[in-house]
């Protein structure tokens, strides 16, 4: 048994006589349980955990069922808890984490506090997505109710979304019934799950896995330590795509799954697609941002099906859709379909919130919402095809780029994708997570409300139905031009009839629908205003350049043109070496150097 072999707090280690034997590994394998003495004041309290192993008789069903190593936790009582010798304490949100104090720079269980700001922004979507859940259910019931009493009228259900208020104290109330569970597939520490428990309204349950059992055994101390309920928070001991794909039936299904590895997700969104409920919502992290960056553009494609644009300008955002392509991807092979809620580039990662939903005739429609991307060789102009077209009666293959050479430069393409070409956030549902960090009615205060504020702020703004941007700074280094005012590019844009936006992740960013043509008129005209008039343009500029305008260019400001809440969109890092973590040792490597430290002790004795 794999999690035999390494130490939890109060369990003696060699040489101790338990229960008639002579071992802590041999007391394991003989009676499958141990006792965890959890980290409180005297009197000590027993945390009875047993760990289901292939010699039990009850196991064989479990482990034929769901694969796992099964870890039940008993709390008899609680006291306050104290901080055992050799640990330290991390406080995050309501969660006080108790961590082996590392050296060197390494840890036992990985933790970033980076990541914070992820797990803040899951628990407000978490938040809200239980409350979005427990509406739609009264909604059916409602329009069920109606249909008995008038079954020959019909029912407009959209009047009473308004009338319908769910408060938290009936989330509460209906958890032990109908309420949330929650599946973190790649716990770690078990963290975010302990915050979930006290921070969410409506959860019935959740499932802390891991597979690695130096995880498994700190989500099981943690979750003593921090006095929640057993009966929701289960750690359990698995290989995460073993417990999805186990999961697939109608009646083992998640309400929320939750995937936030170290590195990519790829491998598990073809069961998590499976095992999320109807309705049910996906939470996905990737931090392979140099893989989805094009700085290795074959694993990318291995991993994700698409191929990125090496160094790419639109970096976070054509990650994003390329993990929702490939989400899109894996769900329409069974009759599923995704509704991105909010997707966002954060820090070093991308993080997306999405429902899942059955729905076989959408599933073959999918192929107008994914399709690639046509960056030219030369300067920043691209293009975007859907891979289907729809008539009016059927769905045809899309057309290859809109020209067969960029218009601009005369260089050919650079073909990226297949990416998900749709929107990126449910407005609605980002405009009421702003609400409710503007009126701080979250059940508990969050550390990086201010960054979300402004993060989900962009979003909101952002032009939800155009794919991908240009970086002003990017345009203006092409023609060897100085860097315009960011409000003249924009009301220039809404002068000439089209539409302009920023961006969540970067702050240079032009997001619009003109046509690259007109885009480049634009800084034409820029550049004979400002560029000394004898200046001899050579190269891709020369190109660019020889070329007149071909609308009129107005760059005057409309009053009250592009006015924004005054909220922080950019904050600088907080601290230094803001970014990716060291991954942790796990247990393998604290055994082998463990095993190596006894059999050298043991070599001195001798």
């Amino acid at each position: 048994m794999q999690s035999a072999g390494r130490r939890i707090v109060g369990l003696p280690r060699r040489k101790v006589s338990i229960l008639g034997t002579t071992t802590r590994k041999t007391c394991l394998t003989r009676f499958h349980s141990f006792t965890v003495s959890s980290p409180y004041r005297a009197p000590l309290v027993s945390a009875s955990a047993a760990i289901m192993t292939s010699h039990t008789p009850e196991s064989n069903a479990a482990k034929a069922e769901n694969g796992i190593d099964v870890i039940k936790i008993e709390s008899e009582t609680s006291y306050e808890p104290i901080l055992p010798d050799g640990y330290e304490q991390i406080s995050e949100g309501q969660a006080k984490m108790m961590y082996k104090k590392s050296s060197k720079g390494q840890q036992e269980v990985f933790y970033n506090p980076v990541q914070v700001q992820n797990r803040d922004l899951s628990i407000l979507m978490l938040s809200l997505y239980a409350e979005r859940r427990h509406k739609r259910d009264l909604e059916k019931k409602l329009k069920k109710e109606r249909r008995k009493i008038a079954p020959a009228e019909e029912t407009d259900i959209s009047s009473q979304k308004k009338e319908i208020n769910v408060t938290i104290s009936e989330l509460n109330q209906n958890a032990k019934s109908d309420g949330l569970r929650i599946l973190e597939a790649l716990a770690a520490s078990g963290l975010r799950s302990i915050r979930y428990s006290k921070e969410v309204s409506g959860v019935r349950e959740i499932i802390v896995n891991d597979i690695d059992p130096a995880a498994v055994e700190r989500a099981v101390e943690n979750i003593a330590f921090n006095q929640v309920d057993p009966k929701i928070v289960k750690p359990q001991l698995g290989d995460a795509t073993s417990v999805l794909y186990n999961s697939r039936d109608k009646e083992k299904q998640f309400d929320v799954i939750d995937l936030d590895p170290y590195g990519t997700a790829a491998p598990f969104l073809d069961g998590a697609v499976q095992a999320i409920k109807s309705g049910g919502l996906l939470c996905i992290t990737c931090t392979d941002m140099r893989v989805l960056n094009g700085g290795q553009a074959d694993l990318c494609y291995s991993r994700y099906g698409a191929m990125p644009i090496p160094n790419g300008k639109y970096l976070h955002e054509l990650a994003l859709r390329m993990l929702l392509q490939t989400v899109s991807t894996s769900a329409n092979r069974y009759g599923r379909t995704i509704r991105p809620i909010l997707c966002v580039g954060m820090a070093f990662y991308i993080r997306v919130f999405l429902e899942v939903y059955d729905d076989s005739a959408g599933a073959q429609k999918a192929c107008l919402s994914i399709g690639n991307v046509y960056q030219s060789c030369q300067c920043p102009s691209f293009y975007t095809v859907a891979n289907g077209t729809h008539n009016g009666r059927l769905i045809q293959p899309g057309r290859g780029p809109p020209v067969p050479a960029c218009t601009e430069t005369g260089a050919v393409f650079k073909i990226a994708g297949p990416i998900w070409l749709g929107p990126l956030h449910d407005l609605e549902a980002v405009n009421e997570a702003i609400a409710r960090l503007e009126n701080n009615s979250l059940l508990y205060p969050l550390k990086t409300h201010e960054m979300l504020h402004g993060m989900l702020s962009s979003a909101s703004e952002e032009l939800n139905d155009v794919p991908l941007y240009y970086l002003l700074p990017d345009l203006c280094k092409t023609i060897g031009c100085a860097t315009p005012p960011m409000i003249k590019i924009k009301a220039a844009l809404a002068n000439a009839g089209f539409r302009c936006s920023g961006q969540h992740k970067e702050p240079m960013a032009v997001k619009t629908d003109a046509p690259p043509q007109v885009v480049w008129d634009i800084m034409r005209a820029w550049t004979k205003l400002t560029s000394p008039k004898d200046k001899v343009y050579e190269g891709t500029a020369g190109k660019i350049l020889s070329t007149e305008p071909m609308i009129a260019v107005d760059f005057t400001v409309p009053p009250g043109f592009d006015k924004k809440k005054k909220v922080k969109r950019f904050p600088m890092n907080p601290e230094p070496d803001w970014g990716p973590k060291a991954k942790a040792t796990g247990k393998r490597k604290s055994l082998s150097q463990e095993t190596s430290a006894t059999n050298a002790a043991e070599e001195i004795e001798t």
